[in-house]
């Protein structure tokens, strides 16, 4: 910011507020942060979910070959939140 200041007798009052509100300026501290529709960010959390099950299952895939009737335990899908409950209960009413 650039202030216009003034050394003569009369303009003090205005040269005392610019410094002012320059001051007050050079103290404000901005975050930017994406400005996301809720439902998007649901939509990418979801998505980011479904990369993790993803993740997880061909894990389970590969390491159960010899066991071909494991399934994914709860404790398998950490922090799957409610796409990931709904998978494990569409699993667990299949047996």
């Amino acid at each position: 910011m650039i202030g216009c200041i003034s050394p003569a007798d009369n303009n003090y009052d205005e040269t005392l507020s610019t410094v002012r509100y320059a001051n007050r300026a050079k103290n404000i501290c901005n975050k930017p942060r994406i400005n996301q529709d809720p439902k998007d960010a649901l939509l990418s959390e979801y998505q980011k979910e479904i990369q993790e099950l993803k993740l997880l299952l061909e894990r389970q895939q590969k390491s159960g070959e010899n066991n071909k009737n494991c399934l994914l335990s709860p404790q398998d899908i950490p922090n799957a939140g409610i796409m990931g409950a709904g998978i494990y209960k569409k699993q667990n009413s299949m047996h």
